[in-house]
């Protein structure tokens, strides 16, 4: 079903052949980069202004790119996005919306693994339900928490939380907006409606223009060239065949460890590629704007997915929890699910993901397990 949309396929078969690449890995490569021009166009016509236009746009253009990945598939998101604000319609700002959602979307996801799942890795539509499933289930906590007292709230409550229900076209606008549809980054629903109501403009600039954000995201676009390269060098040398053939289980112990390190870190490097990518394309749309440091410099690190020094000095595992993919680390933090079963001898109370002490890197699930009187 999905070979229906991919018009074009014999160009971009050919051209996957001569790189020596999937085709579905090529697609998604063209798809990240259709992002700047889409980007430029949004913030040189639309940033800021006609709202409703704005969230037509990001709909067509992330339908669009995903109908050119997985055809028809795309339409396993829109009915995801549907399901889930209706649930968010009748009961949203409710416990039993955030359990409705939370298990609507994880069996949804955990089916389409299920159904596409290979021996190998698959670029099919899963993938980007799987982003969409953190999204929607992160909407649903913060109507969760528009509905509590400000007191009850933490301070990173306080920014995500959001007061009245966004209408079908905000949320499918935010679940569409084409530089994240895909591989992320994530970001809550209050930020993308301050960035499409124009909030993150320079409110010390006297014009009501948009801070210079294209060279900040070409070189963030070109740091993902640069691991994309990396990646591609280093795969051949490391295969990921070379760990499953008998030539690997025959060398040394401490070799087939090294070499594992090694293959481990040019594999993250595809991920890494892919984020840097993305982010340039939402640094140029103005969606990372973080106000400005100390010295007066324009911050874009709003959506930042993977702090490079970090990543690359690491010398303990932490580093790398830091590090790599910290939008969904952040996500996890701060997403507390809280379920009661009945069983015959005793009920489990509050399973509770929390940041330890303010480091991301340490992790401790907190229960409360009681025995019927």
């Amino acid at each position: 079903m999905a070979d229906v949309g991919m018009s074009g396929g014999t160009l971009l078969n050919q051209l996957a052949y001569s790189l020596g690449a999937p085709e579905p890995a090529l697609r998604l490569l063209v798809s990240i980069l259709l992002g700047y021009p889409l980007a430029l166009i949004h913030r040189y016509t639309l940033y800021g202004h006609f709202l409703h236009c704005q969230h037509l746009y990001f709909v067509v253009s992330g339908l669009s790119i995903g109908y050119f990945n997985y055809g028809w598939e795309v339409l396993h998101s829109v009915a995801s996005v549907l399901v889930v604000y209706g649930i968010l319609l009748i009961v949203g700002g409710t416990l039993i919306s955030v359990m409705c959602v939370f298990i609507f979307t994880m069996v949804y996801l955990l089916a389409g693994y299920y159904m596409t799942g290979t021996e190998t890795y698959d670029i099919k539509w899963s993938m980007p339900q799987c982003v969409l499933t953190l999204r929607l289930i992160g909407l649903a906590f913060d109507l969760f928490d528009g509905k509590k007292l400000e007191e009850e709230l933490s301070q990173e409550q306080k920014k995500t939380a959001l007061s009245k229900m966004p209408s079908l076209l905000e949320v499918a606008g935010y679940t569409y907006f084409p530089a994240s549809f895909l591989v992320g980054p994530q970001f809550p629903m209050k930020r993308y409606l301050d960035f499409v109501a124009g909030v993150f403009r320079d409110q010390t600039s006297k014009s009501e223009a948009l801070p210079d954000s294209l060279v900040p995201g070409l070189k963030r676009g070109g740091l993902g060239f640069v691991y994309l390269g990396l990646y591609q060098i280093g795969t051949l040398f490391f295969p990921d065949c070379y760990l499953l053939g008998n030539e690997f289980q025959e060398i040394q112990f401490w070799k087939r460890c090294l070499t594992l390190g090694i293959w481990g870190r040019i594999t993250l490097y595809k991920y890494i590629s892919c984020w840097l990518m993305s982010e340039g394309v939402c640094i140029i749309a103005g969606l990372t704007y973080n106000g400005k440091d100390s010295s007066g410099k324009h911050q874009w690190d709003g959506c930042a997915n993977v702090k490079l020094q970090v990543f690359e000095g690491a010398t303990k595992f932490g580093h790398y929890i830091a590090s790599f993919n910290i939008n969904t680390n952040h996500w996890v933090a701060h997403v507390q699910i809280r379920e009661q079963f009945v069983r015959s001898k005793g009920s489990w109370e509050g399973v509770e993901w929390i940041d330890v002490g303010g480091n991301r890197d340490k992790w401790q699930t907190t229960c409360d397990f009681r025995l019927p009187p």
